[in-house]
């Protein structure tokens, strides 16, 4: 034995002894689990890290040979061993079935919409997204073997991957997902991404299930200018609204939810119970509704139902207002949503607020010639905007609602005309309205979103996601909306999404006349004919049924009618 091996020995068993002791201690041994924690995930990162820069340098190598020659091989052949000599293989980062990595914030890109992939390709290749590694491959592949990747991750379905991420992270990113921060500017998420983050056509991707990091860098590079090319700008004026806890909370709900979670079966008229601590308690963002002042009013919170049989009742009028067609299907007549025209759940000032329309009933409406109640003016929703028919004085349904409504309005001052009730109408324009130039301007603003057609479009999942504002899917002519002061004062302070104010008056003008020029359903109350119908309900305000526009009398198009 050498000298000192034996006391050696024992130091490093006294050492261990202490070690053990040490971690049995219940707070030391947690410190120690987090220590481990970080250390692991700090190693991870280096890797990462490490990776990222060696694949950077040989997509950059190989991408100054020759770009893959068309049709050079199928998705799977350059997903599993890229284009030799240009491109690397895919799965090296995205994997076989596109779920990308979440430690190295590499985005899970299977099942996203091709045409949304092929996209981002451009955008690289044009430098409006900025990332070295993508810029490289994109330039690298020609638009045969984009269309064979995108087309290929697009079929892919792979698991959804939990992410560890605290609890009270997770529910408030799904506050803002679910109901935005409207007093900053910040619609929900799932307007345009579609409910539970399904995605929405070619522009506005699937985040459900996505890697949390890469949501926490595409924000924060929309914040910074370094990532472009969303249309209208939509997506870097939100960006520049959310805070630092805003993305991380967002990232970390959309990374928790299921990859596909069903679609839900409708829901029988009276049979919608939403019990206790369900849909709506705890579901409101900070200042949830804070620009919808009327001289100072802000409604509550949601998290604020009280608990009890009033408060399920204010719950399931919430849940009907933002899904009548599960909640209310026996009274619907097509694929609207109360809160496509009350926005913000029937909270914001300018888009018809709830809380403003409540405490001015009773009143004496012309459109019907009596004094109508509050549950009287919800029928007229259901009848009209929703295309169905009205539910029966004193049913479930009107009283969800109304109780929804009546607790929105806690506080607010009765016999007054409040502030922010209704949509304020634009100034006289200068130039008469002009359906011509309102349809150029649809075009630019409007139609991507509402498509081309004005049909609107669904979620990837079904869902609805952007309304139709024309046809048979949309309201009838005996809606509000079909009166152009209205359509016009909504377009004004609202559209598009997070940009309310943008259009000018005149613009709001001609683009709601060329809104309500196109065909509808029928308006319920139809006497025999449209001239008849006309010189009943549509000589006052500002309607186009009747009329003549391109030689076709609106109103006498046979669409399919509701209820």
């Amino acid at each position: 034995m050498r000298p000192g091996c034996g006391s050696t020995s024992s130091a490093r068993r006294r050492r261990w002894r202490s070690s053990r002791a040490t971690a049995s201690s219940p707070i030391t041994g947690a410190a120690n689990t987090d220590r481990l924690r970080r250390a692991r995930q700090h190693r991870e990162e280096i890797h990462e890290a490490s990776f990222m820069k060696r694949l950077a340098v040989a997509v950059l190598a190989a991408g100054t040979m020759a770009v893959a020659p068309a049709l050079a091989a199928s998705g799977i052949d350059i997903v599993t061993h890229g284009v030799p000599g240009s491109v690397p293989a895919c799965l090296a980062c995205h994997g076989l079935d596109g779920a990308g990595r979440p430690g190295g914030g590499i985005p899970r890109i299977g099942g996203l919409d091709a045409a949304y992939m092929r996209q981002q390709f451009a955008n690289a290749v044009s430098g409006a997204r900025g990332n070295t590694v993508m810029v490289a491959i994109a330039k690298a592949l020609d638009p045969d073997a984009m269309t064979a990747v995108t087309d290929y991750y697009a079929r892919q379905n792979p698991p959804a991957v939990a992410e560890d991420a605290p609890a009270d992270a997770i529910a408030r990113g799904q506050r803002i997902a679910e109901h935005g921060v409207w007093s900053r500017g910040v619609p929900s998420c799932t307007l345009c991404h579609g409910a539970a983050g399904m995605g929405i056509g070619t522009h506005f991707p699937r985040l459900n299930g996505q890697v949390a990091s890469y949501i926490q860098t595409q924000l924060k590079d929309w914040q910074a200018g370094t990532r472009r090319g969303d249309p209208m700008g939509l997506m870097a004026g939100i960006a520049r609204k959310l805070t630092k806890a805003d993305i991380a909370d967002v990232a970390a709900y959309f990374a928790a939810l299921p990859r596909l979670p069903a679609l839900p079966a409708a829901v029988p008229a009276g049979e919608g119970q939403v019990g206790e601590g369900q849909a709506g308690e705890g579901q409101a963002g900070e200042g949830q509704a804070g620009s919808a002042s009327g001289e100072g009013f802000v409604p509550p919170p949601d998290n604020a139902i009280p608990h009890g049989p009033f408060g399920d009742m204010v719950r399931l009028g919430l849940r009907i207002f933002d899904d009548p067609q599960r909640y209310a299907a026996d009274y619907t007549g097509n694929s609207l949503q109360c809160r496509n025209c009350h926005l913000d759940a029937g909270r914001l000032a300018n888009s018809a607020p709830l809380w403003a329309a409540y405490v001015a009933y009773p009143a004496w409406r012309a459109k019907n010639g009596h004094v109508n109640s509050f549950a009287e003016r919800l029928q007229g929703c259901f009848r009209y905007s929703l295309n169905g028919k009205a539910p029966p004085l004193g049913d479930r349904t009107l009283l969800a609602v109304e109780s929804y409504a009546y607790f929105l309005a806690t506080g607010a001052p009765t016999r007054t005309e409040m502030k922010g009730r209704g949509y304020p109408t634009p100034d006289k324009p200068a130039m008469p309205m002009d359906a011509r130039r309102g349809a150029t301007v649809y075009a630019a603003r409007c139609a991507l979103c509402h498509g081309e057609d004005g049909q609107g479009q669904k979620t990837a999942a079904g869902a609805p996601g952007f309304p139709p504002l024309w046809g048979a899917q949309s309201f009838n002519w005996g809606a509000g909306m079909a009166d152009i002061r209205n359509a016009a004062g909504f377009i004004k302070a609202n559209m598009p999404l997070s940009q309310g104010g943008s259009l000018s008056g005149q613009e709001a003008w001609d683009l709601a006349m060329f809104i309500d020029t196109r065909e509808r359903p029928q308006d319920p109350r139809f006497a025999g004919s449209v001239e008849e119908t006309r010189a009943k309900y549509h000589e006052h305000g500002m309607s186009m049924y009747g009329q003549t526009m391109n030689g076709v009398v609106l109103g006498s198009a046979p669409l399919p009618p509701g209820h």
